[in-house]
């Protein structure tokens, strides 16, 4: 699998610099999907479509007999900030202001592509394969415009499995959790209406900011006593915004945070005991709280059976190689989560060693690494597919 996969390292190496050299932020990945389009035909994909979602890319690939159908997905958005590597060492930075392919998903693509020209040389499986390339994951938009346009029905699927590179993580080990992977992503945001006047008689005001530091502290109880400890969520506050000057008490004040939950129960339990501690801080004080919610996702579970054979897969594969089955949530979001609302699936994690974080400004994908995830589509392919080499 190694020798096959390393005669084209050199040109998906060339194809994942020329994205990341020309980055595209949510919704704007046009330059990104005719690359993808032109690549899926050049290899002879049954279907290629374009303009899902905007600006999604779809593409399909029949087995030599009638199967089950699921769907591999690669995201293709930048992040809306700039890169700071060294173009000396660097060759391949960022062309564009304030664009950078800073999270990998510059390389996500490319494995996928790799694995798309692998496939649809080698139809000795039984089914149908989507190809799913999707924009505007980094502001959680993407999967819903690529389901609000229909995904499912046009290009139907029973399954789906992604994948992302993971720095910090050995290089090259696979990590597939058997339940909760990523975290559910709601931000809120509260207003706080009292009444202004000076601080020397505060008597005759009603006082937002003591008001809101009431509801910070109220709030960090509610993890800590409404949530069991043997599961998990994390709720912060990121913004308070308020006031003009020392001597004077503000009429309102705003604040901003996030929930972060791993259970779709726990999940509405949170969201359910900010509002009443809400609205007693303002009966308590006469004033007046809104509290909103801008729901970003839901929590990515992996379905069990689903992320063993994964990993089953894999081993029969890369035989000796580090594929690990594990319980280890991480902390941020994926909008992978909504098609796991629709199919089961499976979403993994690939070690790129110890590099920067996703989103620190001097990350890069390590590009040795696309031999394994191009390997991680075909073993999907393989173990799901009824695969009969010729």
């Amino acid at each position: 699998m190694y020798d096959i996969l390393s005669t084209d390292l050199p040109e998906l190496t060339a194809i994942r610099r020329e994205i990341h050299a020309h980055p595209e932020a949510a919704f704007e990945e046009r330059r990104t999907a005719n690359i993808v389009a032109s690549y899926l035909r050049a290899c002879n994909l049954d279907e290629v479509h374009e303009n899902i979602g905007q600006t999604g890319v779809v593409g399909v690939i029949r087995g030599q007999r009638p199967g089950r159908s699921i769907a591999f997905r690669a995201d293709m958005d930048a992040l809306r900030m700039r890169e700071e590597n060294d173009p000396a060492a660097c060759e391949h930075i960022s062309t564009v202001a304030d664009r950078f392919h800073g999270c990998g998903h510059d390389g996500h693509t490319t494995m996928l592509l790799g694995a798309a020209k692998y496939l649809a040389r080698h139809r000795d499986f039984a089914g149908t394969l989507i190809l799913i390339f999707q924009p505007a994951e980094e502001d959680l938009t993407g999967a819903r415009a690529m389901l609000n346009d229909g995904l499912l029905e046009k290009f139907p699927f029973e399954e789906i499995y992604g994948l992302h590179n993971f720095p910090g993580v050995p290089k090259g080990e696979f990590y597939v959790n058997q339940g909760a992977t990523l975290s559910a992503s709601d931000t809120f945001n509260i207003v706080v209406q009292g009444k202004g006047g000076h601080g020397a008689v505060p008597e005759l005001t009603i006082d937002p900011i003591v008001m809101a530091a009431r509801l910070i502290a109220d709030f960090q109880t509610i993890v800590s006593r409404n949530v069991s400890p043997h599961q998990a969520a994390t709720l912060s506050f990121g913004t308070v915004q308020g006031g003009t000057a020392p001597n004077i008490i503000p009429d309102s004040l705003t604040l901003s945070g996030t929930v972060r939950t791993y259970d779709a129960g726990i999940r509405e339990k949170v969201k359910e005991r900010m509002q009443t501690l809400a609205q007693a801080v303002a009966l308590g004080f006469g004033g007046k709280v809104d509290l909103t919610f801008c729901n970003g996702c839901p929590p990515l579970v992996n379905d069990k059976a689903l992320a063993a054979e994964t990993v089953a897969g894999l081993n029969a594969l890369l035989p000796g190689h580090a594929n690990h089955l594990v319980n280890a949530p991480k902390g941020p979001s994926e909008d992978f989560a909504f098609y796991l609302a629709h199919v089961k699936g499976v979403f993994a994690f690939l070690g790129q060693g110890d590099t920067p974080m996703c989103h620190h400004p001097q990350y890069d994908f390590d590009d040795s690494i696309i031999p394994l995830g191009v390997a991680y589509w075909i073993s999907i392919a393989q173990n799901r597919l009824e695969y009969r080499p010729a």
